[in-house]
């Protein structure tokens, strides 16, 4: 299992580095992911949809690509468009630890 934290919000500022780590997470070995979002206040459309895409990517790979720690700002934003029916998401990263160990994914 591998984690991404990132700590910035997510803008026109910095979509291109975002979706770099994002790709480089799923490049990987790991068979789990955990894109950490604490620090995240702020996210726009095409952030949701790189993220979107990951999921699906990491899907086609036989893998898994969920999200923690999000603060209550990305919370109403994951629940106006709907983002809880495309990814799992945790209260922390421990919670998506746990996940991925009942499901007998390799803990780094």
């Amino acid at each position: 299992m591998q984690t991404l934290v990132w700590s910035h919000n997510i803008s026109m500022e910095n979509l291109e580095s975002f979706s770099a780590a994002l790709q480089r997470l799923l490049q990987s070995n790991a068979r789990g992911y955990i894109l950490n979002l604490e620090k995240v206040a702020f996210i726009n459309s095409r952030a949701l949809g790189i993220i979107a895409n990951a999921v699906k990517e990491a899907e086609n790979m036989r893998k898994e690509l969920v999200i923690s720690n999000i603060q209550s700002s990305i919370k109403k934003i994951f629940k106006i468009v709907c983002f809880y029916s495309i990814v799992r998401v945790f209260p922390n990263e421990l919670a998506a630890r746990k996940y991925f160990a009942e499901k007998n994914v390799v803990v780094n």
